[in-house]
């Protein structure tokens, strides 16, 4: 009986299973190559699971709030649509509906990023390259290493 039956932890026990089950037992080394991306896959899966909808919902206020700090600085139409959007998304907490809300934060993210550069706004732009660096940050430690060379 699994005690903690979370999805990274099943994914964790696919690894385990892989490795210590299956991989012995394979005599092929292209099979085994393919065993370890496998693994690997489902090892950043685990990770993702484990983090994704605290990454997203830790992100969205900062995104937002930089968008309508933008909007304050060089009103347009399309960021004032983009931030009403967002504040019209579910706040629940199901992955789909924190998906569906950090993707329309994103959108507003990049207009406003486009506004500061067309509108000469060099302090917001900064601050809005180094939220990209965060989401950077977060999808390399979602990776975990893993680089898909040679596929």
């Amino acid at each position: 009986m699994m005690v903690r039956p979370t999805t990274e932890q099943l994914l964790l026990d696919c690894c385990t299973e892989l490795i210590e089950g299956v991989l012995p037992a394979v005599t092929d080394q292209t099979a085994v190559v393919r065993i370890f991306m496998i693994e690997q896959v489902l090892r950043n899966a685990a990770v993702r699971s484990a983090h994704e909808i605290e990454w997203m919902t830790g992100e969205i206020p900062a995104l937002v709030a930089f968008a309508e700090d933008v909007q304050a600085a060089a009103p347009t139409d399309e960021l004032a649509v983009l931030l009403a959007r967002v504040r019209e998304a579910s706040a629940g907490l199901a992955l789909d509906e924190v998906i569906e809300r950090y993707s329309r934060a994103g959108q507003a993210l990049a207009t406003a990023l486009e506004t500061t550069i067309t509108g000469g706004l060099t302090e917001l732009r900064q601050r809005g390259e180094a939220l990209l660096d965060a989401r950077h940050e977060h999808e390399t430690a979602a990776l975990a290493g893993w680089n898909p060379t040679g596929r």
